[in-house]
């Protein structure tokens, strides 16, 4: 992370110490959640159509059969907060954001895509300063691809987990 300067926009105002504080705050949630495997493997939802790998990357490039070493999931982790942060932050133009809003908004988006981050209620509510309903809209992300994962029988109950976590790091003062 340190060789990344944050873009430079009134959209954008975190310093490089503050975004690597946000990226420190989102991966309290990321890694729990996603765990760390350093091999490829199977997308819960879309399988082999979907390789995943390390702290859940995906991308054109995997594989079935490729492994990681622990620094190269680190690359790939950083480049994707890095491109997810950078595709997040213009949806919240100018608004101000607490260092663990960012972190949680970053999670969300990192699990569930910055276009679905910024196409909900989210970015609107926090531009008119409702902190508190923005964040409780974390916990309306249940779904994993059409399943409802408060559903115990769709097996993907680590999604409501995963989001209760997030609200409560961005409701945290």
């Amino acid at each position: 992370m340190a060789d990344w300067t944050p873009q430079r926009s009134p959209r954008s105002k975190l310093t490089a110490l503050a975004l690597a504080a946000v990226f420190a705050l989102s991966g309290t949630v990321i890694a729990p959640f996603e765990g760390r495997v350093l091999h490829t493997y199977p997308d819960a939802v879309y399988g082999w159509k979907l390789p995943t790998a390390c702290d859940g990357h995906t991308g054109p490039e995997l594989h079935q059969g490729q492994t990681f070493t622990p620094a190269e999931c680190d690359e790939m982790r950083n480049a994707d907060l890095k491109k997810t942060f950078d595709a997040l932050a213009p949806c919240f133009g100018d608004a101000q954001l607490s260092a663990n809003e960012w972190g949680a908004y970053l999670s969300l988006a990192y699990n569930d895509g910055a276009g679905a981050v910024c196409r909900s209620s989210i970015p609107a509510k926090v531009k008119a300063g409702q902190h508190a309903a923005a964040c409780a809209t974390i916990e309306d992300f249940y779904k994993a691809g059409i399943k409802d994962c408060r559903i115990a029988s769709n097996h993907c109950s680590g999604i409501p987990r995963r989001r209760a976590a997030e609200h409560a790091l961005c409701v945290r003062e």
